[in-house]
């Protein structure tokens, strides 16, 4: 219960943080552009690799494009109808789709060893990545099961969700389904994650 509520108390304190840099952007503060990047640019370069076939490179350059996008428009921001992080994320969303179209690829997911360990541990249903494997190289064997099972879509909202922290509703206006779509993708995500382990754990 205490937990629960700390939690719940940390997640209105990050809303109103991430709504008071918006406000700041707004307003053309200088600093905020920097804060923004701290916040958002390392998850989102992450977030970007595992839709642009692990390419480092690119997903910087993506998620540069997606804060530059998200300062220009700014103004179009309205708290009431989504979370800043989920606001950015869905610009970010567009951006790489842009880019995948641009470059005519198919929809994949990249090799899991282009995203950090730390990033993919929740990945993992129900375990722990770091106690429960016994190294890097084997986390992310796991790890490449789940790309070579679960569709680009599966994926992306088990990332969103596992890594991100997203809910169902916030995953969905990211992606663009309705609630009820993207519950009953999240939870096919999970129960094919987690026969995929299991098998290969027998």
């Amino acid at each position: 219960m205490g937990t629960a509520a700390a939690r719940e108390r940390g997640l209105a304190t990050a809303k109103a943080q991430e709504e008071q840099l918006a406000q700041r952007l707004r307003n053309a503060d200088h600093a905020a552009f920097g804060e923004l990047w701290e916040l958002f640019g390392p998850r989102l370069v992450a977030y970007a690799a595992t839709r642009l076939g692990g390419d480092r490179e690119l997903a910087e350059d993506v998620t540069a494009q997606s804060l530059a996008a998200a300062v220009a428009s700014v103004n179009s921001f309205n708290p009431r109808r989504a979370g800043f992080s989920t606001w950015i994320y869905g610009i970010a969303r567009r951006v790489i789709q842009g880019e995948l179209r641009k470059q005519r690829r198919r929809r994949s997911v990249p090799p899991s060893a282009e995203v950090s360990l730390e990033a993919n541990r929740h990945l993992v249903v129900g375990s722990d990545l770091q106690s429960d494997l016994p190294s890097r190289v084997e986390a992310q064997r796991k790890v490449q099961l789940l790309v070579s099972t679960l569709s680009p879509a599966e994926m992306e909202v088990l990332v969103l969700h596992f890594v991100d922290e997203f809910s169902v509703r916030e995953i969905a206006l990211i992606v663009g389904r309705s609630w009820r779509a993207t519950d009953s993708l999240l939870h096919r995500a999970k129960e094919k994650a987690r026969e995929r382990l299991a098998s290969d754990d027998q």
